[in-house]
């Protein structure tokens, strides 16, 4: 295996486990634990991790580096799982916005074979709808973005002022108490930020990882947000701040064996 692409497969750990160790990572590839050092060293220049006695640790300051490529490979159960609570919480005739993060392009693969109208500026999404038959999709159009593998920009925001949707699924970069959501650049915020202007319900999905986490970009307060979906137990804590506000948690209901999205979305009424 090239340096580059043992490196690449490190940063996905990182992304995902927030750290390594040296001796794990040289029983995985195979190699000696210098040649470990080396690719640490490598990614230590670049700002994306800091090293510690046996391993290292994501920064957590960092500008979060990864593409839509990367963040789709990791903790895709995780991801699977809060689709498939999203998709419980659709009706039949439902007109929905589903975004453009790796967690919500998930909500595309297990959508039920219900009448929809879904909107979306991803690119990934729309691939998976193009051949459905009870899907009636709409693009945003926009300017394209490959790192998020979505239109985004002046365009697609205008597109939006048009439409009234009854339930957008969007996800962010981080989400804190005092700081409200966030998200990397200007370009995602304004899109999840316009996209809530124009919806019924609004339903964050936001893995544990992005709990207590404040990025570059202020995207929206939690006043335009329906319910938060997780995929972990939320604290005590971040569960009082929620329903204080009237926003649902979803956090355990998420296993596979729950029913089929069809069976679940008559039971959630």
């Amino acid at each position: 295996m090239l340096s580059i692409e043992r490196q690449g497969i490190i940063k996905n750990i990182l992304l995902e486990h927030k750290s390594v160790s040296v001796a794990d990572l040289t029983e995985r590839f195979g190699v000696s634990f210098e040649t470990i050092r080396r690719d640490l060293k490598v990614l230590e220049k670049e700002g994306m991790i800091e090293k510690t006695y046996g391993g290292a640790v994501l920064k957590q300051k960092v500008m979060n580096p990864a593409d839509y490529q990367t963040l789709s490979h990791i903790m895709v159960d995780s991801k699977r799982k809060m689709a498939l609570r999203a998709v419980r919480l659709l009706v039949p005739g439902d007109c929905i916005y589903i975004g453009f993060s790796s967690t919500c392009v998930q909500v595309a693969d297990v959508l039920p074979d219900i009448p929809l109208v879904v909107m979306t500026n991803s690119l990934e999404v729309m691939k998976r709808l193009s051949e459905r038959k009870n899907v009636t999709l709409f693009s945003t159009g926009g300017s394209w973005d490959g790192r998020n593998c979505a239109f985004l920009g002046r365009a697609a925001l205008d597109s939006l002022t048009g439409y009234h949707l009854d339930k957008a699924f969007i996800s962010c970069r981080g989400l804190s108490m005092e700081e409200g959501i966030s998200d990397k650049t200007g370009l995602e915020s304004d899109m999840r930020r316009r996209v809530t202007e124009c919806s019924n319900e609004v339903y964050l999905m936001a893995d544990s990882t992005k709990f207590d986490k404040v990025t570059f970009v202020k995207t929206c307060g939690f006043d335009r947000i329906t319910g938060v979906i997780t995929d972990e137990p939320m604290s005590d804590h971040w569960q009082s701040f929620l329903k204080g506000r009237g926003i649902r948690c979803f956090d355990r209901d998420l296993s596979d064996d729950a029913g089929s999205p069809e069976e679940d979305i008559q039971e959630d009424r």
